[in-house]
C-alpha cells in the first residue's frame, strides 16, 4: 500500500515540475489566457487521471486490469516522453544560445521536431504499429535432420498475452490470416498466452482455433500462464484457473507440452516436438524438467520449445538438443534495427533476446513475439511472426 501511495506522490510530482519547466519554456507563445486556461485544463485532467487510476485500477483483480494500466501507461509515454525530450533539448539549445544566438534558434527547433516526431513514433506503435507484424525468415541447415523434413516450415508464435488486448483488437484476425497464408506444416506457441488468468483466452479461442498447420499446433507455458502475478482468494481458486486455462488451450486447438514430448512421422522418419514448463533464472518460477521432458528421445532430432531463452545456456546445451524456441524478452518491446545492427535495452538482461543464436551445432530462436505487456505497442522492433525453414543442404 506504501509503495503505491508512493508511485502516486511520485507520479504527480513528475508531472507538475514537467508541465512547470515547459510552461517556463513556451510562456511566450501562450499570450492569451484562453490558452493558458487549455495549458491548465491539459495539466489538471492528467493529475486527476492518476488519481482515477491510484484509487480504481488496484482494486480491479481480473483480466481487465491489465487492459487499464496499459492503456493508461500509455497514455503518459505519449504525452509525457515528448516533452521531457523538449525540455531537455530546449536547455541545451540555451545554453548554446550563451554563445551563439543562431545556435539557440537552431536546437529550440531541433527540440520541437524530436519532440514531434517521438509523439508520432510513440502515437504509431500503440495504434497500427502494434499489429503490423513482420514477417521475419530464418532457413537453418542441420546435418542430421531427417531427409523427409528437409524444407519443413515452422510457425514460431510466442506472448500473445491477450488480457492486454482490448474486446475489438483487429491484432488477433490479422495474425491468424497472415499465419495460415504461409501454410506452416508445424505451429508452435512458446509461452505466455495470458497475463494471469484463463479467462483472457476464453473471447479469442474460436479465433485462435482457426490456426492450421498440417502437423499440428504445440504450446508451452510461460511464466505468466501460472497466474502468479495476482492474489487468489484460496490456492483451489488459482488451481482452477490452472485447469481452466488447460481447458481453454485445447480448444483453441493446442496440445500441451509440460515436461513432454511428441513425435512428428513424415514419410518413414521421425522428429520430436519436446517441451518443458517455464524455467527462468529468480524470481521467475523453474518448473521445466528438461530430463523428462526428453526421456528416450536422446539422440534423436528433437525441437525443445521453453519460454525463458535462460534456460538455454543454463541447461539446454548440456543436452544434444539441436534445435531451441524461445520468448519470453518482448525485445523488451522496444528497439531500433538497421541492416544487421541491432540494439535494445533487452540485451543489458539477456545474452539472447531476438534472433538465431548458436553454440557449434545447436540453434536458439528468440522471437521478440506478438503481444504486447505494460506498454501498449511495440516502439520501432515490430511484433513477429518467426518463420523457420528446416533444411539438411549444408554447405
Amino acid at each position: 500500500m506504501r509503495s503505491n501511495i508512493l508511485i502516486y506522490l511520485v507520479g504527480i510530482l513528475f508531472i507538475v515540475l514537467t508541465d512547470t519547466f515547459l510552461f517556463i519554456q513556451i510562456r511566450k507563445f501562450l499570450r492569451k489566457k484562453r490558452a493558458i486556461l487549455f495549458y491548465l485544463i491539459h495539466s489538471l485532467l492528467f493529475i486527476l487521471g492518476l488519481t482515477l487510476y491510484h484509487f480504481t485500477v488496484p482494486r480491479l483483480k481480473g483480466p481487465e486490469s491489465y487492459y487499464w494500466i496499459g492503456l493508461a501507461i500509455g497514455i503518459l509515454f505519449l504525452f509525457y516522453a515528448p516533452k521531457v525530450i523538449f525540455i531537455l533539448l530546449n536547455i541545451l539549445a540555451s545554453i548554446g544560445g550563451l554563445l551563439n544566438r543562431k545556435i539557440q534558434k537552431i536546437g529550440r527547433k531541433i527540440a520541437t521536431v524530436c519532440a514531434l516526431s517521438l509523439f508520432l513514433i510513440l502515437l504509431y506503435s500503440m495504434t497500427w504499429g502494434r499489429y503490423n507484424f513482420k514477417m521475419t525468415t530464418r532457413e537453418i541447415c542441420f546435418t542430421n535432420l531427417p531427409e523427409a523434413f528437409h524444407s519443413f516450415k515452422i510457425v514460431q508464435l510466442t506472448d500473445l498475452h491477450l488480457g492486454s488486448l482490448p474486446s475489438h483488437y483487429p491484432g488477433i484476425s490479422r495474425l491468424v490470416k497472415e499465419v495460415n497464408a504461409l501454410h506452416p506444416d508445424l505451429i508452435l506457441f512458446t509461452g505466455d498466452m495470458v497475463n494471469n488468468f484463463a479467462s483472457e483466452l476464453a473471447p479469442w479461442t474460436g479465433e485462435l482455433s482457426k490456426l492450421k498447420a498440417k502437423y499440428g499446433k504445440f504450446a508451452v507455458t510461460g511464466n505468466h500462464d501460472y497466474g502468479s502475478y495476482t492474489r487468489w482468494s484460496s490456492p483451489e481458486e488459482q488451481k482452477q484457473n490452472g485447469i481452466d486455462f488447460f481447458r481453454n488451450m485445447e480448444a483453441a486447438g493446442f496440445t500441451m507440452l509440460n515436461n513432454t514430448h511428441r513425435a512428428i512421422p513424415l514419410k518413414g522418419d521421425t522428429i520430436y516436438i519436446a517441451g518443458v514448463e517455464n524455467w527462468g533464472n529468480p524470481p521467475f518460477p523453474q518448473y521445466g524438467r528438461l530430463k523428462e521432458a526428453i526421456a528416450g528421445i536422446q539422440g534423436q532430432f528433437i525441437i525443445l520449445l521453453s519460454h525463458d531463452p535462460s534456460h538455454w545456456r543454463a541447461q539446454v546445451l548440456d543436452e544434444p538438443i539441436p534445435l531451441t524456441l524461445s520468448g519470453h524478452t518482448h525485445a523488451m518491446q522496444m528497439g531500433i534495427k538497421i541492416g544487421k545492427y541491432e540494439w535494445s535495452p533487452a540485451q543489458y538482461i539477456y545474452p539472447e533476446y531476438d534472433g538465431l543464436y548458436q553454440n557449434q551445432n545447436q540453434y536458439l530462436n528468440v522471437s521478440r513475439g506478438q503481444g504486447y505487456l505494460g506498454f501498449p505497442g511495440r516502439i520501432g522492433l515490430r511484433p513477429e511472426i518467426t518463420v523457420l525453414i528446416l533444411t539438411n543442404n549444408c554447405k
